[in-house]
């Protein structure tokens, strides 16, 4: 199955939609809310709208991404289909609601789950940009889009270095064993 354009353009106007329709609500019901830095409020603040206008152009290119890489003109790998591409979407953002939800009740222990998280980029591509994506719009609700996108990002950097720092040692092994 492929990740047709009227696919991608479905996707990105149901974000935009669930973005402004977040926006929206927080208008009517008490202001739009700022985000600060750290949880610090001597740092600068970004407010939700801000989002408003990031996330959709950010949610077409990581789909333009993923289209280019399960679409191309090279032959197909396996593990490279679209129904895979969700499942890690899924995955990414279950674990973003999951930690927004811990944030939100100040449960303690986001902390194992974020150094679990880098340590199965050692083993599993976390910076795939479905991943990426999913953690965005999991936790944009919680935390605005642009904090996610800026800390994804910065993630999505350590998880491509970690996991060819892997491929690169076990490369290694391999080739003294043989």
């Amino acid at each position: 199955m492929k990740l047709r354009l009227s696919l991608r353009v479905g996707i990105t106007a149901v974000v935009t939609l669930l973005i402004w329709g977040h926006i929206t609500w927080d208008l009517f019901h008490g202001g739009i809310p700022t985000h600060y830095l750290l949880h610090d409020d001597n740092l600068p603040g970004i407010p939700n709208w801000l989002g408003g206008l990031v996330l959709p152009f950010f949610t077409w290119f990581l789909l333009h991404r993923i289209h280019k890489r399960i679409d191309g003109p090279e032959i197909p790998i396996a593990s490279e289909s679209l129904r895979s591409v969700v499942v890690r979407f899924l995955l990414a953002m279950g674990i973003a609601i999951t930690i927004s939800i811990f944030f939100t009740f100040e449960i303690d222990v986001i902390d194992y789950i974020m150094l679990s998280i880098f340590a199965l980029a050692f083993i599993f591509p976390l910076y795939k940009s479905e991943y990426l994506l999913g953690w965005v719009v999991g936790s944009a609700f919680t935390f605005g889009a642009i904090i996610p996108i800026g800390f994804g990002i910065l993630m999505v950097l350590i998880f491509f270095i970690f996991y060819k720092i892997s491929r690169a040692i076990l490369g290694l092994f391999r080739s003294k064993i043989k």
